[in-house]
């Protein structure tokens, strides 16, 4: 067959490039008008609305913008918005659309897979073995879902990589350009989101067996004491700033703690479901599973000790390992978080493959495990995710009813929306600002100052109450503060509030 000739000889066929990006593409193709869908929709609503008031309200990254904002001007603290920022360039250019950052994350994801293609070729040593890894990456499941949605990550993911690649040129060729390459991309994925600054242990190691072995000039050292002052301190300096957003704001779209397990038979629990059934089903797919299994039992029988990338490696995963257990409640339902240990992993995949390739059965496992990744990508996104009905309320989610329920009230109008425990959904679809609330009942409970939650909204500045439950409007404790109803689109109610009457 000419397939496992391919996987035999150490070429990479010149349709390899077309058949990956091609066929990701066409996969993709039928999903980019969805708006946002399926699981986690609360945090592509959240990137989406930053975007969308960084183009409305000011393009200026320092002071990002949520919907949820009360009577404040909507600044709070974030990952530093550089996903979000280009995304709102692209309406600025283009106009308002959300296609634009499904096009944009799958172009930041195919870039991506050029950057880890690149790397694991220069481990490798192997054109063909930087083409399997491309091809693991691009259809992980976590990569081929967030591939065209919202999110950050994949941003952090691929600058982060190619910084890594970029340094190791440099160490290579002494090109300038090369490490100014590779600390705008560590220092970008940084900032887009922090954890991805683990891509600095290996480097931290090559750096200091250079110097053990005095391969470093002076001039050399003093740019890597530069790229490592910035690389770190800008990323951490830009989360302290955030913090400083959120103490000052009071608003807590984004979390930017710590989060390890509660207690050890939780962390446990949340351990076993990502290695049993998140690692095989949505981080890496099952036949790049049956490879990292190889690979592992290669590794444990024969360590590559003398191999450049053995100590650096080390590093990586147990900076990683370290990262993982730090966060390890985050874990339990954010397998995007798991993104950064993808590169070892699939490198460990790869040297399975590597292994597997030099014998006749062996290629066969290899072919059946590679044709199974796309087909379970595709099972597990397309018909899993994508092809189901949308997750959000038909009113939300159809354009026309969006478009009449947004135009029932004056755009810069102080709003009540809810009840939607995410605290982002329900405002980014009507494309409204102002006071949450999360459960029905909430609106007639006291608030901290004593008054009901409804009443000191309308004295903050709130005119209008968005709502699709029928027990919040149906509750007696509410209608003092109900004026009239505005407009009402299937379950959806718009009315126009008053502070209620005094006693």
């Amino acid at each position: 067959m000419k397939f496992l000739e391919i996987l035999a000889a150490d070429r990479l066929p010149r349709w390899f490039w077309p058949l990956l990006l091609g066929l990701n593409l066409a996969m993709h193709l039928p999903f980019f008008q969805l708006p946002p869908t399926s699981v986690h929709t609360w945090r592509q609503c959240n990137t989406m609305a930053v975007a969308r008031n960084l183009y409305e309200e000011g393009m200026n990254p320092l002071k990002p913008r949520v919907d949820r904002r009360k009577d404040t001007d909507g600044v709070t603290g974030m990952q530093f918005p550089s996903y979000e920022w280009v995304v709102a360039g692209s309406y600025r250019v283009l106009g308002f659309n959300e296609t634009w950052p499904r096009v944009i994350s799958w172009l930041m994801m195919a870039a991506g897979l050029v950057a880890f293609y690149a790397l694991v070729r220069r481990i490798s040593g192997s054109a063909l073995l930087g083409a399997l890894g491309a091809w693991g990456l691009s259809w992980s499941p976590e990569i081929y879902f967030h591939g065209i949605n919202a999110l950050p990550d994949i941003l952090a993911l691929t600058a982060s990589t190619a910084g890594l690649w970029w340094f190791v040129r440099w160490r290579d060729t002494r090109q300038p350009l090369l490490l100014f390459l590779s600390l705008l991309g560590v220092t970008l994925g940084g900032l887009t989101k922090l954890q991805f600054l683990v891509v600095g242990f290996p480097i931290a190691v090559f750096v200091v067996r250079d110097i053990l072995q005095r391969r470093l000039s002076l001039a050399a050292l003093g740019l890597l004491l530069g790229y490592a002052l910035v690389a770190v301190g800008l990323p951490l300096a830009w989360y302290a700033y955030a913090l400083k957003l959120i103490e000052s704001s009071g608003l807590n779209d984004f979390g930017l703690e710590l989060r390890p397990a509660s207690d050890f038979i939780t962390g446990l629990n949340i351990f076993k479901r990502n290695l049993l059934s998140d690692w095989p089903e949505l981080l890496l797919g099952y036949g790049m599973v049956v490879l990292l299994l190889v690979g592992l039992w290669r590794l444990l029988r024969r360590p590559p000790l003398r191999h450049e990338w053995f100590l650096p490696g080390l590093a990586w995963s147990l900076a990683l390992a370290a990262y993982y257990f730090i966060e390890l409640r985050q874990m339990e339902g954010h397998t995007y978080y798991q993104l950064p240990l993808l590169p070892p992993l699939l490198l460990l995949g790869v040297w399975g493959a590597a292994w597997l390739r030099r014998y006749p059965r062996g290629r066969v496992l290899l072919l059946v495990a590679l044709v199974s990744l796309p087909l379970w990508a595709f099972l597990r996104v397309n018909v899993g995710r994508w092809m189901k009905p949308l997750t959000e309320p038909i009113e939300l989610t159809d354009p026309a009813n969006r478009l009449a329920l947004e135009t029932a009230t004056p755009p810069e109008a102080l709003c009540v929306v809810g009840p939607d425990i995410s605290g982002c959904k329900y405002f980014y679809f009507l494309h409204k600002k102002g006071f949450g609330f999360d459960w029905p009942s909430q609106l007639v409970e006291s608030s901290s100052n004593g008054k009901l939650y409804v009443a000191d909204c309308i004295d903050r500045g709130a005119r209008y109450l968005y709502t699709n439950d029928s027990t919040t409007i149906n509750d007696v404790r509410l209608r003092p503060y109900l004026d009239r109803q505005v407009r009402r689109v299937g379950s959806f109610q718009v009315w126009a509030l008053r502070p209620a009457p005094a006693n």
